[in-house]
């Protein structure tokens, strides 16, 4: 994952009020924390949208310069206001080059499955997985090549292909993405079997009719055959 590079400076208003003067400013308040003392923050709103916008990681690596002084962190957590979207706050952790960390970034198929192509549904349990590894290592995305898939198949979390030292946290069994029956193919395959069904109880009620009209006349040719010796043992009696 590549750093973004973001401009800080320290926070001289804090609590409440000095956070609400800093947002009517134009400027975002934050706190970094990890690996020594937690530092409070203020950046431009602005800068910190942009920055969001650049990614599609959750969780993206930063190079954050606090007044000259430089360090990697990653963006642990934000905080939105939930009428006009704007962010409020936002959280840094703060990184070494040793660090490990844990971090959400969208799953993005890509090609379209073969399933899908003869009418089946594309399925996505997994909107965004969970990494773990170095933050230099995890990728801003997981792109699983979907174009196999048929009807009834899927790709699990441990069949997902990570970088090298990457590795997700989940369920090794848990359906990633997959191909499902759609309505209109399940009603499809039940009007199918409900016509075969139909068709083969016409097709043995059709045998059975036979069957009784081959009695019928093998019954019949006897009793003829008995009328027949009977009548000609009177002429002889005669």
């Amino acid at each position: 994952m590549k750093a973004i590079s973001l401009a800080a400076s320290p926070r001289v208003l804090t609590k409440t009020i000095g956070s609400k003067k800093l947002r009517n400013a134009g400027s975002l308040p934050g706190v970094v924390y990890g690996n020594g003392e937690p530092e409070t923050v203020e950046l431009e709103a602005k800068q910190f949208e942009k920055a969001v916008k650049s990614t599609v990681a959750k969780n993206f690596l930063v190079e954050l310069d606090i007044n000259g002084k430089k360090s990697m962190a990653l963006v642990q957590e934000t905080q939105k206001n939930p009428l006009t979207n704007h962010f409020i706050h936002v959280d840094f952790k703060r990184l070494t080059k040793d660090s490990v960390v844990t971090a959400q970034v969208p799953l993005r198929p890509i090609g379209t499955a073969v399933g899908v192509q003869l009418g089946g549904v594309l399925q996505i349990p997994m909107h965004t997985i969970t990494l773990k590894g170095k933050p230099a290592d995890i990728p801003e995305c997981i792109e699983p090549d979907i174009s196999h898939l048929e009807v009834g198949q899927s790709i699990h979390l441990e069949e997902l292909v990570l970088p090298k030292g990457i590795v997700a946290i989940g369920q090794a069994k848990a359906q990633a993405v997959g191909v499902i029956t759609s309505r209109m193919m399940a009603k499809a395959e039940e009007e199918d079997a409900a016509a075969a069904e139909a068709a083969a109880e016409a097709a043995a009620a059709a045998g059975e009719g036979e069957g009784e009209g081959e009695a019928t006349t093998e019954e019949g040719a006897k009793e003829a055959a008995s009328a027949d010796a009977a009548a000609g043992e009177e002429k002889k009696e005669g």
